[in-house]
C-alpha cells in the first residue's frame, strides 16, 4: 500500500511540474521583445538585429529585424549568417574537449610537446609550463595578440599560419601560468594549431565536420565566404560616425586567427548548439563528447587576481544570487557584434547577433532576459486586450511608448530603451477603459491609464501622467 501511495504521489508531482511549465505563456513577452528590438533598430540606425531564446529543446522566441544588406535591400532573418567573433572560442574549446573526451589529448599536456614551433619565451623562471588547460582558461600568460596590427582598419590584415608562427619568437609571457586570467586571442589561435596537429586535418574541417554537421548547423562556416557575403551572409557595417551614419566595413578573412574569431553562424544554428548542450548535460551517453567534459566547461577553472573574471573552458562563468550557474561569451569583429548567454541551471539560452560595430549585444540579451523573467505561470483565461495595443506619441517630453497586453493587463514600454529595468510599467484593469499601475506583487499603486474613444468606439487618446497621448500610425 505504501508503495502504491508513493507511486501516486510521484505521478501527481510530475503532473503538477509539467502543468506549471505548460502554463508559462510567452506570447505577450515575445511581442514586447519584438517591439523593443524593432524600435532599437530604428532609433540606433542599426542595420539588423537577430535573436533567439532557447528553453532546453524548444525555441520560445526568435526573430530578426532590419537588413542584412542595406545596399541591396535584403531582409535579415533567423538564418542570416553573421560573424560571431570571439564566440568562436567556445567552439574551439568544444573541439579541444572532444579530443580530450576521445582520449587523443590531455588538458595538462605541455604546448611545447605538441607544437614544436612554439617559441614564446617564458619570462618567469618559477612558472609551470603552458598547458592546454591554461590556454583554454586564459591563464597561460601568453600575450593577448601577436605584434601584428590585424585588428586595425580598414584592411584588417590577419596573419597567415606562417606569419603567426614566425612572430612567436618575438613574444614573451606576461605572468606566471595560473596566477591570474588575461584574455588571449593568441592563446586560442595556438589551440587551433593543437587541434590540427592532433586530428591531422585543418581547423576548419574539424569544426565543420565534427561539430557543425552532427548538430545540423547547416548555415555555420569557419571563415567568411565571399560567395555568401552580401547574400545569406550579412554585410558588416561600422560603428555610427559623427554624422550619424554607418559605412560598410571591409570584408576580411581571419586566417590563423580563425580559432579565436573566425566562425560565422546564425541564431538558429546557435540555438541548436545550445540545445545540444542542455541535452547532453542529463545524458549518460556520448554525443560528440562525454557529458562530464561538457559540464567541466561551465565550472570555474581559473580566476583573475581581482576575482572579477572567472573562466571555465571556453566560457566566462558565474553564479547568480539565486545560485544558478551561467556560461557566456561575447564576440566582436569588424562590422559584427554577438553574444551567447546560457542559464545552465535552468537550461535557458539567449543569443543576439548584430551586423554593425559599436553596439552592445549583451545589453539586448539582458533586456530579453528581464522581459522573460517577468512572465509568471497562470491558469487564468486570458482577456483579449488587443484593442488597446499600439504606439502613442509622447512629444515633446519623450519619444513614444508602446501599450501592449500582458497576461490580463497592459504593459507600457517607453521607447527607445537601453535597459528594461526602468522602461516597462504594468497595469491591471480597474474598470472599463481604466487601468491602474501595479507593482511586482500585482498591487495597485495609484497611477492610471485612461483610454478615450470616439463615437464609433475607437480609441483616440490616453490620459496618463497629467497629459493626453495620441496614437501614432506605423
Amino acid at each position: 500500500m505504501k508503495k502504491n501511495t508513493l507511486l501516486w504521489l510521484l505521478v501527481i508531482v510530475i503532473n503538477i511540474v509539467h502543468s506549471q511549465d505548460k502554463n508559462y505563456d510567452y506570447k505577450d513577452a515575445s511581442e514586447l521583445i519584438d517591439v523593443w528590438l524593432e524600435a532599437q533598430k530604428d532609433y540606433g540606425d542599426i542595420p539588423a538585429i537577430m535573436g533567439v531564446v532557447v528553453k532546453d529543446q524548444d525555441i520560445i522566441w526568435s526573430s530578426a529585424f532590419g537588413k542584412s544588406n542595406i545596399e541591396e535591400n535584403i531582409q535579415a532573418d533567423t538564418n542570416t549568417i553573421c560573424n560571431i567573433g570571439s564566440i568562436s572560442k567556445v567552439f574551439t574549446a568544444t573541439a579541444i574537449m572532444k579530443l580530450v573526451s576521445d582520449g587523443k589529448l590531455n588538458l595538462y599536456d605541455n604546448i611545447k610537446d605538441i607544437l614544436p614551433n612554439y617559441t614564446i619565451r617564458q619570462t618567469f623562471p618559477d612558472s609551470s609550463y603552458v598547458s592546454i588547460k591554461s590556454l583554454l582558461t586564459h591563464s597561460s600568460g601568453v600575450p593577448r595578440d601577436t605584434k601584428h596590427s590585424y585588428w586595425s582598419g580598414p584592411e584588417h590584415p590577419f596573419p597567415s599560419k606562417k606569419e603567426l608562427l614566425d612572430n612567436l619568437n618575438e613574444l614573451e609571457t606576461n605572468f606566471q601560468v595560473g596566477s591570474t586570467v588575461q584574455y588571449s586571442n593568441l592563446g586560442y589561435a595556438l589551440l587551433g594549431l593543437v587541434i590540427e596537429q592532433v586530428s591531422g586535418i585543418s581547423y576548419k574541417e574539424f569544426i565543420e565536420t565534427e561539430i557543425f554537421q552532427p548538430l545540423g548547423m547547416t548555415n555555420s562556416v569557419v571563415e567568411m565566404q565571399e560567395s555568401l557575403y552580401g547574400r545569406t551572409h550579412a554585410i558588416g557595417y561600422t560603428a555610427t560616425n559623427r554624422d550619424r551614419k554607418r559605412k560598410k566595413a571591409n570584408f576580411f578573412k581571419t586566417k590563423a586567427m580563425q580559432p579565436a574569431a573566425g566562425i560565422s553562424s546564425t541564431v538558429s544554428d546557435l540555438a541548436k548548439f545550445a540545445s545540444w548542450q542542455f541535452r547532453l548535460m542529463d545524458n549518460s551517453e556520448t554525443e560528440l563528447l562525454k557529458p562530464e567534459w561538457l559540464k567541466s566547461m561551465y565550472k570555474v577553472q581559473a580566476t583573475s587576481k581581482n576575482g572579477y573574471s572567472k573562466r571555465g573552458y571556453g566560457y566566462e562563468v558565474y553564479t547568480d544570487k539565486e545560485g544558478n550557474s551561467w556560461a557566456m561569451h561575447g564576440g566582436m569583429c569588424p562590422g559584427y557584434v554577438a553574444f551567447l548567454k546560457m542559464d545552465v541551471s535552468n537550461k535557458m539560452a539567449y543569443v543576439v547577433l548584430i551586423n554593425a560595430s559599436g553596439e552592445k549585444a549583451l545589453r539586448y540579451v539582458n533586456g530579453i532576459i528581464d522581459i522573460l523573467n517577468k512572465v509568471k505561470p497562470t491558469t487564468e483565461k486570458q482577456t483579449d486586450l488587443s484593442e488597446f495595443k499600439g504606439f502613442y506619441d509622447l512629444n515633446p517630453w519623450n519619444s513614444e511608448y508602446y501599450i501592449g497586453s500582458w497576461s490580463n493587463g497592459l504593459v507600457a514600454l517607453y521607447l527607445p530603451a537601453e535597459s528594461m529595468q526602468y522602461a516597462t510599467y504594468f497595469y491591471k484593469e480597474k474598470e472599463k477603459d481604466v487601468f491602474q499601475l501595479v507593482n511586482e506583487k500585482n498591487e495597485s499603486i495609484g497611477e492610471e491609464l485612461i483610454f478615450y474613444r470616439n463615437d464609433e468606439g475607437k480609441i483616440i487618446k490616453i490620459f496618463n501622467d497629467g497629459q493626453y497621448h495620441y496614437p501614432k500610425n506605423y
